[in-house]
C-alpha cells in the first residue's frame, strides 16, 4: 500500500521538531544543567525536551516505517515507537522528579542509563540505515543511510559511555548526538517524508 502523502507530511514536520527539541535539550543541558547539580527548573525543562522528542519521533518513526515492505516495516515501527514512548515517559518521569527537588540521576524506571534513548534509539537508526542502504526505503537517498548508520552508532556508543560512566566519551558522542547527527538525521528525513 502507498504511503499516505498527508500523514508523510505531518510525519516529516514531526521529524523537524524531533531536530528541534535535540537542539534544545543540547543547550539546555550543557548550559543550564551540567555543572549546576542545583538547577531543577533547567533539569526539568532539559528532560521534558527528551519526552517532546520521543512523543515527536513516534509519528516521524511511522511515517518511515510506512515507506518500507511490511515485515521490515512493521519491525522498525514496533521498534522506534517502543524507544521513542520509553524515551518520553523516562523524561517525564526525570521532569517530574526534577520539579520536586528528587536527585534521581540515570535510574529512571522506563529508561535506565539511556538504554532506551541512546541504546534503542541506537539500534533503530542503525537498522533503518541498513534497510535503507539495501535499497528497501523508497525516497531514501543513499546518504541519508549512511548517515543513519553513523548516527546509530553513535548512540549506542553514548548508551555504553553513559553505562560507564565515561565522562569525556559521554560529552563527545552525546555532543554529536544531540548537535550534529541526531538533527542532521531528522532534518533530512522531515525533508523526505515531506516530499
Amino acid at each position: 500500500m502507498p504511503p499516505d502523502p498527508d500523514f508523510s507530511r505531518r510525519a516529516g514536520l514531526q521529524a523537524y521538531f524531533v531536530a528541534l527539541f535535540s537542539l534544545a535539550y543540547a543547550a539546555v543541558f550543557l548550559g543550564l544543567v551540567r555543572g549546576h547539580p542545583d538547577a531543577h527548573g533547567a533539569s526539568a525543562l532539559a528532560n521534558a525536551l527528551i519526552a517532546a522528542g520521543g512523543l515527536s519521533a513516534t509519528i516521524a518513526i511511522v511515517g518511515v516505517a510506512g515507506r518500507i515492505a511490511p515485515l521490515d516495516g512493521r519491525w522498525l515501527a514496533l521498534l522506534g515507537v517502543g524507544y521513542a514512548l520509553l524515551s518520553a515517559a523516562g523524561g517525564v518521569y526525570a521532569a517530574l522528579a526534577d520539579l520536586g527537588g528528587l536527585q534521581i540521576g540515570d535510574l529512571r524506571p522506563t529508561d535506565p542509563r539511556g538504554f532506551a534513548t541512546f541504546g534503542l534509539a541506537g539500534l533503530w537508526v542503525f537498522t533503518l540505515g541498513l534497510v535503507a542502504r539495501a535499497g528497501k526505503v523508497p525516497g531514501f537517498p543513499r546518504g541519508l543511510a549512511t548517515l543513519a548508520i553513523a548516527d546509530g552508532i553513535d548512540l549506542v556508543v553514548l548508551f555504553v559511555a553513559t553505562v560507564a560512566a565515561a565522562d569525556t566519551l559521554i560529552l563527545v558522542s552525546g555532543g554529536l548526538a544531540s548537535v550534529i547527527l541526531g538533527p542532521a538525521f531528522w532534518i533530512w528525513t522531515g525533508r523526505v517524508l515531506r516530499r
